[in-house]
């Protein structure tokens, strides 16, 4: 059984925090930002050999393929196959590479190409909440705080000057929206610092490709096939420690909007089901097909804190865009 999103709202604590997923950007962008569509999008070619694995696995995600192709080379690597070890793992790294260039092929060029109405809409949904956690790479959500104002909804990146067209992190700043796997806008520094990318000219989309040249380094992702190793990734990189700590740290109400709770992501919920929230809200979509594979991923952990009430929400009574 599931409850209208208003009805959720209004049964809640007031101290609400939202975490989103793809569904999120799907909703906006009609599917453009589906796996299926950012396959099409991507630079693998059909009848390629990665694009025949995403074929034999029979899945459009890329985090599947790449989790794939890394316990291929582990495997290949223990029977003495080196060379077709190093084959796999470069092929792992051609995925990662093939989804960020199908993000931007898809992604809106500027804030302005999506229409003001749906940025009010978004803006009006997002103020339900006092914490936004998100582990999409887009640039939506940006764009939609940027818009609702940045007294609201702030990123811990306004301390500091901007220096070459970059602010960096800091953990003293005010911050309530957290990048959980990275985003478009986000690159690692030298010192493992995270640097986020302003516009000084023209669109953003355009600003980031040039990055992307001219430091020969692609946006800081984690899109690393299992949970296991999004995990180290994460260790890795100081802002996303702290972001995924905070998750860990929460109280009040928690709602998830947009996420499947697929087994790699599965670290996400070990936070979530670590932390002191009283209840989870975690809206489904098309909640008569998918309601009880939801229920069933979610048992395990729910089990080890029985603590934390759980609500479940008709997704499309959400209204975001």
């Amino acid at each position: 059984m599931t409850i209208p999103f208003d009805q959720a709202i209004k049964d809640s604590n007031a101290n609400r925090s939202l975490l989103i997923g793809n569904g999120f950007s799907i909703a906006q962008g009609g599917g453009k930002f589906s796996y299926g569509n950012l396959l099409d999008q991507s630079n693998l070619s059909a009848g390629g050999s990665i694009r025949n694995v995403f074929n034999t696995l029979n899945t459009v995600d890329f985090e599947l393929v790449m989790e794939a192709l890394e316990s291929a080379a582990k495997i290949e690597e223990a029977y003495g196959a080196n060379d077709r070890a190093a084959t796999f793992t470069t092929d792992a790294v051609s995925v990662r590479e093939a989804l960020i260039h199908a993000v931007r092929e898809v992604h809106p060029a500027i804030s302005l190409d999506i229409p003001q109405e749906q940025r009010d809409r978004c803006g009006q949904f997002l103020r339900k909440f006092g914490n936004v956690f998100t582990i999409n790479y887009d640039l939506l959500l940006y764009w939609v705080i940027l818009s609702v104002g940045g007294k609201i909804f702030t990123d811990g990146f306004g301390l500091g000057d901007e220096v070459d067209g970059f602010r960096t992190f800091s953990e003293d700043g005010i911050c309530n929206t957290y990048y959980l796997h990275g985003a478009l806008h986000l690159f690692l520094g030298e010192e493992r610092d995270t640097l986020k990318r302003v516009v000084t000219r023209g669109a953003i989309i355009d600003e980031i490709a040039a990055t992307i040249r001219r430091r020969n380094q692609l946006p800081l992702f984690v899109s690393e096939g299992s949970s296991t190793q999004k995990m180290a990734r994460i260790n890795s990189v100081p802002y996303l420690r702290y972001c995924y700590d905070k998750l860990s740290e929460l109280t009040g109400d928690l709602f998830i909007y947009g996420h499947s709770i697929a087994e790699n992501d599965y670290h996400l919920y070990d936070a979530v089901f670590r932390s002191s929230i009283d209840e989870l809200y975690i809206c489904v979509y098309k909640p008569d097909e998918n309601l009880q594979a939801v229920k069933e991923r979610i048992a395990p952990f729910s089990t080890r804190n029985g603590d934390i009430e759980i609500t479940y929400v008709d997704a499309s009574t959400a209204q975001i865009w």
